[in-house]
């Protein structure tokens, strides 16, 4: 549930608990393990894989921002503007 609730923590759990329990040991590093697991790739999923980071890398320095503030942000935003007056 942790994880669950904190998706920051998930590839901590995964690596060091769920990842041994279906697939087995890997390397005393839990940093590394995920290269170990490479292996389990078809060529044709680590193309997949490749391309699929290529383009997530790309966008992270194309990216804008963009949301719609809900009333509770818009509220706030208010609030703020009216302190500043």
């Amino acid at each position: 549930m942790y994880a669950a609730r904190n998706s920051f923590a998930f590839d901590a759990i995964y690596w060091k608990n769920i990842d041994q329990r279906f697939f087995g040991l890997t390397c005393l590093d839990s940093t590394h393990s995920w290269k170990e697991r490479l292996d389990i790739l078809q060529p044709e999923e680590r193309q997949k894989l490749d391309d699929y980071v290529d383009l997530k890398l790309h966008q992270m320095k194309t990216r804008v921002l963009a949301w719609d503030p809900d009333d509770y942000t818009l509220e706030y935003m208010a609030k703020i503007d009216g302190m500043d007056a």
